[in-house]
């Protein structure tokens, strides 16, 4: 355990090139859906119909594109169970586990600023929506 290196902090300009290896793991994990499922699967593997429900609101094609790309990138396991029937379960890796603890953080920030971003919203709306040809 006190072998663990301190964390790099990754550089805005790592994450903005377009080439970068950051940014599309980025692009993954930073998805609304992938963070929802990460979500989802914190508390323990699920079957694909359980992460359905817990999700809710995605489609089976996005949820399916999803899944894929996070156990491309190392986020999610899936886990063929030889029973009757047989299933697939779905659970988070250490990477997987490591970005849900990331989002703790951002949550909290959201949560505490959610009635500062409903007000801002409506006087967005507000002042867009008397603004002629919008």
């Amino acid at each position: 355990m006190g072998d663990r290196q301190p964390e790099r902090r990754v550089s805005a300009r790592e994450v903005l090139e377009r080439a970068s290896l950051v940014r599309e793991a980025f692009q993954t994990i930073a998805d609304t859906w992938s963070m929802l499922i990460m979500l989802a699967l914190q508390d323990g593997a699920l079957r694909y119909n359980e992460l359905k429900r817990a999700v809710g609101g995605v489609s089976e094609r996005r949820l399916s594109q999803t899944l894929k790309q996070l156990e491309r990138d190392g986020v999610v396991n899936r886990n063929l169970v030889r029973a009757m029937p047989s299933h697939v379960e779905y659970s988070l890796t250490r990477i997987g586990e490591e970005c849900v603890d990331s989002l703790g953080p951002l949550l909290s920030t959201i949560l505490k600023n959610a009635p500062e971003v409903a007000l801002a919203r409506r006087r967005y709306d507000e002042q867009h929506s008397q603004v002629p040809g919008n």
